[in-house]
């Protein structure tokens, strides 16, 4: 279920930074840039969000494929503990970090619960 809701948030996150020019203003500390570098720096960001949410989708819909969903879940929960870190480190707004940081404890939960499977049949 993590999967699904992550694929969501991500989801709408790409879709606001690659086609909403407001996007910058609803995100903790993107308010104070312009020009057309920020404006790519956006659109890069929606890109990588995107991925992600068509990682964890892909990972959700073949959620029978317990390796992948250890792949997946594993990946997603190392990308969000450094984004969480970095978040903290350079943002004044803890918002976002927080955000990341409750994905990374989900994610990590999955990841966890999905090795315990593993091991109980070993």
């Amino acid at each position: 279920m993590i999967l699904l809701i992550h694929t969501l948030i991500e989801g709408i996150v790409a879709l606001l930074f690659l086609f909403y020019p407001g996007a910058p203003d609803l995100v903790p500390g993107f308010s104070d840039g312009q020009g057309q570098s920020y404006a790519m720096l956006m659109n890069m960001y929606g890109l990588a969000a995107g991925v992600l949410a068509a990682l964890s989708l892909v990972a959700y819909l073949k959620k029978d494929n317990r390796e992948l969903v250890l792949n997946v879940t594993g990946i997603l929960t190392i990308f969000h503990i450094g984004m969480a870190i970095v978040q903290g480190l350079q943002n004044p707004d803890a918002r976002a970090m927080l955000l990341h940081f409750l994905l990374a404890i989900f994610m990590g939960g999955q990841y966890v619960n999905q090795r315990k499977k593993d091991w109980r049949s070993a």
